[in-house]
């Protein structure tokens, strides 16, 4: 099953310039454990609760620091043809909880979480023995 059906689609994003604190009032407003981060228009990385944790964490001033301080340098994508197992493979030796979906122009797709895996899993357990 390819993961382009499980997508959510409604993502949060944020720009790379807001600060860090702005991002995660927004994510938890949305009640998301992630925002995909943009820089003209095209998604340059992905912020995490997490990440916010750790900048509390290490006592970092949340208003002064940008997103961009806090996200890595390579966004690792996939596109929405990528198969469940495969998208699980990745999460699992990247140590990601959420994989950002682009198409074939690097255009924002959405975002596959965990919950997203768990649900086509089992689609694809309910298939196999169907």
């Amino acid at each position: 099953m390819e993961i382009g059906l499980l997508i959510s689609r409604a993502v949060l994003t944020v720009e790379a310039t807001e600060s860090l604190r702005e991002a995660s009032v927004l994510m938890f407003e949305r009640g998301v454990g992630s925002a995909v981060v943009m820089n003209e228009g095209k998604p340059t990385g992905l912020i995490t609760d997490r990440d916010s944790l750790r900048a509390i964490a290490s006592e970092v001033d949340l208003d002064s620091a940008t997103v961009a301080d806090f996200v890595g340098t390579k966004l690792i994508s996939v596109s929405p043809e990528t198969e469940v197992r495969e998208a699980a493979r990745i999460m699992r030796e990247k140590g990601f909880r959420h994989l950002v979906v682009l198409d074939e122009d690097g255009d924002l797709l959405g975002v596959f979480s965990m919950r997203d895996l768990v649900v086509g899993l089992l689609q694809e357990l309910k298939n196999a023995s169907a």
